[in-house]
């Protein structure tokens, strides 16, 4: 298979996998609201993040923060590494019940590519942790990541977090153009131009993800994937299978059981 996904423990707030990929094996541009860390334990990953591509050795750590467009392709002879989704919600818990920072707000850190031998262990010990030493481990991963450089989180444009708030609120729909464009207040041409510039994905690609990551927290937490697809609006269920798995790797249905199973 081009990508297999073991989980290691699943639940609202953190979603721990280990991961083998293939040269067949690729993510399209996509998104996560989540931190989205990796810890490339063998191959090489190709990844294209703020319009750079980069290359990630083994031993590297990937960072990523929440709405982060990325994309990645693996090489010939395969990948594995540590794959963590962390809620921004986890996040500013931690840093409000311990005082890390003026502000409870989850970070924003320099993104990409790091070379960070101390948190890449503390990934690899959270991915052996027996269940009675996850959460220790797990503080020790958020030690690490909040050593790292916050940077100041890009400014969006009125008009482009107006058409942002209107996509949140309609993740049951497929948005028109016009519609978001309204919803900004400018033009096609100019909301298209600056929506692009803003976050790296086209508006109704952006709206997708949006969409599919709603899907991926209610498959999470349980619900049949016929019943999501319904409810944000694919027209049928092969649409969603195949939008699912170009950017999430795997099907609705083979991450919702192995959620399952994790639980």
């Amino acid at each position: 298979m081009p990508l297999t996904c073991e989980p290691l423990h699943a639940s609202p707030q953190l979603d721990l996998s280990w991961v083998r990929a293939n040269g067949s094996a690729h993510f399209a541009r996509h998104t996560h609201d989540e931190y989205v860390l990796g810890a490339n334990l063998s191959g090489h990953e190709q990844i294209w993040l703020d319009g750079r591509e980069l290359e990630v050795p083994p031993g590297q750590v990937t960072l990523y923060n929440p709405l982060a467009i990325q994309a990645s392709e693996f090489a010939e002879g395969g990948v594995e590494y540590i794959s963590l989704h962390l809620s921004t919600q986890a996040m500013s818990q931690v840093i409000g019940d311990n005082n890390l920072r003026s502000t409870s707000q989850p970070p924003s850190f320099e993104q990409g590519i790091l070379h960070h031998p101390a948190l890449f262990s503390a990934l690899l010990e959270l991915a052996q942790a027996p269940d009675d030493q996850r959460e220790q481990a797990l503080l020790l991963v958020l030690a690490q990541l909040l050593e790292q450089p916050s940077k100041s989180p890009a400014e969006h444009s009125v008009a482009i977090a107006n058409s942002l708030a209107l996509m949140r609120a309609h993740l049951d729909l497929r948005l028109e153009l016009d519609q978001l464009a309204q919803a900004a207040g400018l033009s096609k041409y100019h909301f298209v131009r600056c929506f692009k510039k803003a976050t790296g994905l086209a508006p109704l690609q952006y709206h997708m993800q949006l969409r599919l990551i709603e899907a991926r927290r209610r498959l999470r937490i349980g619900l049949h994937p016929r019943d999501v697809a319904l409810d944000l609006g694919f027209y049928d269920q092969s649409h969603f299978i195949t939008a699912y798995r170009r950017v999430h790797g795997v099907t609705p249905q083979c991450y919702a059981a192995t959620r399952m199973n994790s639980r």
